[in-house]
């Protein structure tokens, strides 16, 4: 994985003319992505099912657009140098930038944790803004255009040394009349998310799927948006963190967003019941958040409809371990390569530090299958890592249903006594800190000898 701080502006190719590129889905990852492709190619085409909105809107291929989305420091860092200005840009639209433990407030299953800030940064807004400020960034790209289609399938042909791994043509589609066309580009990115169609587009052309490990988080979210009581002016609100934490099944995340408002998101996991009606939603909102967050939403006017959205499983595909098998020019990014437990805010973070990963191996190399090799290991990297902790963190339950993981073990170890010797050491409570952001691999807590307190 490209480490945050290598870039320090958007790197470009040394030729100002190269491949036509295809993007296919317009979410977090397609438009990281089409930013990263850009000083590399000659004409990126970002590919959609619906019209992307000009305003900053909920689309209907994002269920989970509604309910809390916070940036990771490691997806802020990503994009600002995939992007510079993006933040500013961002909290001019009206994010918050939260710094993590002192206005990033989390509770231990007691008590809310006494303020503290251990450096990472989380930029905190709605899906909508978030992905409508991006929107406008990559959308004024001078060589991107849209189309707005379903992608059918993967054009291949032979390549000229190697024809037992095929090259990247193009994409065949399927537009808004049902009219079929081909579009034809030497570049694939993948970005098609957790419902796409990439392994129907690999069996109809012969391919290799990837290896996938599942698991089965079972998580339930109810969420509703609510007008923020004035407050002191001269503080940032902070967001507040009351994760389910085994053997509880119940949390609740209530983010400050753009516009003055509060989104609330109640948590259920493993069959707990979830409020239905906004009296029901109320109560369980009150019942998590305890007396003293009490005090900012007792009485708060709700701003929205109870919205749901429910996750069963997630899986994590290995297309590196099958790069040798995959077309050459082909790119998978973002929910394509794995989905995680949403409870730990990491997609797209990691989307982002995929698209990083693009953007340095275009640069560092001339040669297809160089880039290709390049990118898989790098884009792997911070997926790991994502995986190992979520699944490190969810091993605590006895519910959970996931298939046996060495490294998944190691790591719920030593986060036990991690946390436990944090308690009087600060510096550990900092580098816990940087690795559920992903700043830094998850092998950095083996450093800290953690004996229980």
């Amino acid at each position: 994985m490209v480490a945050p701080h290598t870039l320090c502006q958007p790197l470009r190719s040394a030729t100002p003319l190269g491949p036509r590129a295809v993007v296919i889905g317009g979410g977090v990852a397609g438009l990281a992505a089409a930013s990263a492709l850009a000083p590399h190619v000659a004409s990126i085409t970002l590919i959609e099912q619906e019209a992307l909105p000009v305003e900053p809107l909920i689309r209907r291929h994002t269920p989970q657009a509604p309910h809390v989305h916070a940036l990771l420091d490691s997806g802020r860092q990503a994009l600002e140098k995939l992007m510079p200005g993006f933040g500013a840009a961002l909290q001019s639209a009206g994010s918050l930038p939260l710094r993590v433990r002192s206005q990033w407030r989390s509770h231990d299953g007691h008590a809310w944790c006494a303020p503290e800030d251990t450096g990472p940064v989380v930029l905190s807004q709605s899906r909508a803004l978030f992905e409508h400020v991006l929107r406008q960034r990559v959308l004024a790209l001078p060589h991107l255009s849209i189309e707005i289609a379903r992608v059918r399938g993967l054009r291949l042909a032979p390549t000229e040394n190697d024809t037992r791994q095929p090259r990247i043509t193009g994409v065949d589609l399927e537009d808004q009349t049902r009219r079929q066309k081909s579009l034809s580009a030497e570049i694939v990115v993948d970005a098609s998310g957790r419902a796409g169609d990439t392994l129907k587009w690999f069996k109809a052309a012969g391919l290799q799927p990837p290896t996938e490990t599942t698991r089965c988080p079972d998580i339930r979210y109810v969420s509703a948006c609510f007008a923020r009581l004035p407050a002191d002016p001269a503080h940032l609100p902070s967001a507040w963190l009351r994760p389910a934490q085994a053997p509880a099944t119940q949390g609740l995340v209530m983010a400050p967003i753009e516009d003055g408002r509060w989104v609330v998101t109640l948590i259920g996991r493993f069959g707990a019941a979830m409020p239905r009606d906004a009296h029901g939603f109320r109560q369980r909102m009150l019942e998590l958040a305890g007396p003293e967050l009490q005090l900012h939403i007792k009485g708060a006017p709700m701003l929205s409809p109870l919205r749901g959205f429910a996750i069963k499983s997630v899986r994590f595909r290995r297309f590196d371990r099958t790069a040798r098998e995959l077309p050459l020019g082909y790119f998978p990014i973002g929910d394509t390569i794995a989905t995680f437990n949403p409870l730990y805010g990491q997609g797209m973070s990691v989307a982002a530090l995929q698209a990083q990963a693009l953007s340095r191996a275009l640069y560092d190399n001339t040669q297809p299958v160089d880039q290709q090799a390049a990118y898989l290991a790098a884009a792997h990297s911070p997926a790991d890592w994502a995986w190992t902790i979520g699944g490190a963190v969810d091993r605590a339950y006895t519910q959970m249903c996931q298939q046996e993981d060495a490294a998944c073990d190691h790591l719920a170890a030593r986060l036990r006594l991690a946390f436990s010797a944090s308690v009087l050491r600060s510096e550990l409570r900092g580098q816990i800190d940087r690795v559920l952001h992903l700043l830094e691999p998850p092998d950095k807590l083996d450093a800290f000898p953690t004996e229980p307190v």
